[in-house]
């Protein structure tokens, strides 16, 4: 893999959490528009893997390379200014703030107000649905609703590095389809994408490369194409 190219790049990264070792000398990498998914069962670690990169938790050793800077000792906000954008698991909207208003607290790190209302604009076009209710509050949206705002909010700082947890986890088909047609219209910008999604069929579908999780440990990695046909993956993850 050509080191130019790497945006992302993990090594012997460990994260515990009490006693439990949550990682375990995980060890990946993500190049500059590139759809990367990480699949495994519930607890095997891929939450905590996003939560580490954008320093929600500590980690207990290893690095964490962005643009070859290691940045395991930055705070959080840190990381969204160098470009790492989370749109969390369970969303984690503001519920008794609007839409507008979530969308405007997703550009804290920025000040260049003219550009942030044109990109705000940029993001009730991506999401009309969220163009509709701009002055709704955040928790009467529903699930879907509360997803693609959750995206929407994570766009507001502009990141070079997009982290998607679960962003299908709850919701109905044609939500989850509607979701991840956003997601293969960001990656056609050249957003460079780390993706944790239970439903590993789609992840694939969409993903350039994959790295599969069990406790804490990475055990597979490869193309999409590769995972996808393979017997452990299709046994264990695609039903």
């Amino acid at each position: 893999m050509n080191n130019e190219n790497i945006i992302l790049e993990i090594k012997n990264l460990c994260v515990n959490y009490g006693g439990i070792k949550a990682l375990k000398n995980i060890d990946l990498s993500i190049k500059n528009g590139e759809v990367i998914t990480l699949i495994g069962a519930n607890g095997a670690g891929k939450t905590t893997t996003l939560r580490a990169i954008s320093k929600i938790i500590n980690i207990h050793s290893g690095e964490i390379l962005y643009n070859g800077r290691n940045i395991v000792r930055r705070p959080p906000h840190e990381i969204v200014k160098f470009g790492i954008a989370h749109s969390p698991e369970g969303r984690r909207v503001l519920a008794k703030q609007t839409v507008y208003d979530n969308l405007l607290l997703g550009a804290f790190i920025r000040n260049d107000k003219i550009e942030i209302q044109t990109d705000i604009k940029k993001q009730f076009q991506l999401f009309p649905r969220l163009a509709e209710r701009r002055h709704q509050l955040a928790g009467t949206l529903s699930g879907g609703e509360q997803q693609m705002l959750a995206i929407a909010r994570a766009l507001m700082s502009r990141p070079k590095l997009l982290l998607l947890d679960e962003p299908s986890l709850g919701l109905a088909p044609a939500i989850v389809r509607e979701i991840f047609t956003i997601i293969e219209d960001l990656r056609s910008t050249g957003m460079t994408i780390l993706l944790v999604e239970q439903n590993a069929n789609l992840a694939l579908k969409i993903a350039d490369r994959g790295y599969v999780l069990e406790a804490g440990c990475i055990t597979l990695q490869g193309s999409a194409s590769e995972l996808i046909t393979d017997e452990r993956v299709k046994k264990a993850y695609l039903g």
